[in-house]
This record gives C-alpha cells, sequence and structure tokens, in this order.
C-alpha cells in the first residue's frame, strides 16, 4: 500500500511539473500591459511649452523603439527638464513610452 501510494505521488509531482513548464513557456509570447518601453535620441528642439511640460524635437530614428526620424512632442519628466535647453539646440534624450504618452526624462544639449 505504501509503494502504490508513493508512486501515485510521485506521478501527480511529474505531472504537475510537466504541467506548470508548459503553461508558463508561452507567457513570453503574451504582451505585458502598462509595460514601459525605453529609448534613447538625437535631434534639435523646435518648441517648449513650460506651462504644458511639453518639449517638441525633430530627432532622428529610435532604433529600440523601431522610429523612424520624426518631430513630435514629448512630456517632461520632471517639467525642470524644459529649464536646461532652448529653441533651436541639439539634444541627447532618454525617453520612455507610458501606454501611448512620450516622456522625456533626461535631455541635454549636445
Amino acid at each position: 500500500m505504501k509503494k502504490t501510494l508513493l508512486a501515485f505521488a510521485v506521478l501527480a509531482g511529474l505531472t504537475t511539473t510537466t504541467t506548470s513548464a508548459q503553461s508558463s513557456a508561452s507567457m513570453q509570447v503574451m504582451p505585458m500591459k502598462g509595460a514601459v518601453k525605453v529609448g534613447r535620441g538625437s535631434g534639435v528642439v523646435t518648441a517648449l511649452d513650460p506651462k504644458a511640460a511639453k518639449v517638441t524635437i525633430q530627432h532622428g530614428p529610435i532604433a529600440a523603439l523601431g522610429w523612424p526620424a520624426m518631430t513630435m512632442a514629448f512630456t517632461a519628466i520632471p517639467p525642470a527638464l524644459l529649464k536646461t535647453v532652448k529653441v533651436g539646440q541639439r539634444v541627447d534624450f532618454a525617453m520612455r513610452m507610458r501606454g501611448s504618452v512620450a516622456e522625456v526624462t533626461a535631455i541635454r544639449p549636445r
């Protein structure tokens, strides 16, 4: 009786382990809701809006996000970043995407 019970427990444990391994393998394919994507870029500041904490940058491609060169507005996080740059300046910047919101998290003149 003990051997039968032990064999059943081992078999149940192996089945559970195999099932768990199979179900977690698909986790890499699942998109993560709220995942933050980050990238770095360089470009030229074309507009500043301190009241809205926005900086518009004509930037080159951002490979980490698969973006082509374009001109777009970013929210400055923190807004004080806008005090470090001027319209017309060439800049390097770090950015992140939170959902559909593009945020500049660091910016410095070149």
